[in-house]
């Protein structure tokens, strides 16, 4: 059961104390960094150290500084919430491939102002042969049977563990119909970098349903692709770079 507390100016949710009591570290600034992994205008994840365990903190800052995403958070409850709450739902019904978050900070007026989540640090490999994807692709049939999508599916968002291939960065969102998310998860699959150097054969032993929310998906895909749309998604990239909030 998710818990939750005010703490300075953000509420923390958790499930167990010794999370919580890590969150108030966290936000006492009591950590020390280890390795900053990406430190961005819209994103920070980095290795930290607390009492002498380490941990990955990440604070999702693409919702407080882009404003269509800003104005998003008056009636959204933020990228970390929605994590923790959808992941323990997941968690519930039976689904334990996800790394799950430890304690979710929020800093909340109208808007989202700041957030950060806390994940135990997990050692791993990367994933690299056909047996992975195909334990990926089984894991991916399972969510998907739940209603549940990933929303950026490549190889690079799981990792190999000595508790098995876990799921990482992901929200854990639920699609109640058609088949779009789900559709769209699969069709980015298949342009997986990984799975393309392997000739993998994504939908060989799982095709996603195909219905008006798979072809909506097929097209939206598809028109990402155009030269013309790739040359203006560049062009985005290069202001994002110079300071525009886009």
């Amino acid at each position: 059961m998710i818990k939750n507390m005010r703490y300075r100016d953000f509420k923390i949710y958790y499930k167990d104390e010794c999370n919580k009591a890590l969150a108030q570290k966290v936000l006492d600034q009591n950590y020390i960094v280890i390795d900053e992994y990406k430190n961005t205008e819209r994103n920070y994840v980095a290795k930290i150290e607390i009492d002498k365990k380490f941990y990955v903190l990440k604070s999702p800052k693409a919702e407080t500084v882009i404003p269509q995403r800003k104005v998003q958070t008056i009636f959204k409850k933020g990228e970390g919430l929605t994590s923790f709450k959808n992941i323990d739902y997941a968690k519930s019904i039976g689904l334990d491939f996800f790394i799950e978050p430890l304690a979710v900070m929020v800093k909340k007026g109208i808007f989202l102002q700041e957030s950060f989540i806390l994940m135990e640090y997990v050692d791993g490999k990367l994933i690299r042969t056909v047996e992975d994807i195909d334990t990926i692709m089984d894991m991916v049939k399972k969510i998907h049977e739940k209603g549940i999508y990933h929303g950026d599916l490549n190889t690079s968002n799981f990792i190999k563990t000595k508790f098995g291939i876990k799921i990482i960065d992901t929200q854990a969102k639920r699609e109640k119909f058609w088949h779009f998310k789900r559709a769209y998860d699969i069709l980015t699959m298949k342009n997986d970098l990984l799975v393309l150097e392997r000739e993998y054969e994504v939908e060989k032993d799982y095709k996603v349903q195909r219905d008006i929310g798979y072809l909506l998906a097929y097209v939206i895909k598809n028109f990402k692709r155009l030269p013309i749309v790739e040359k203006i998604r560049g062009l985005k990239v290069k202001l994002r770079n110079k300071g525009w909030k886009i």
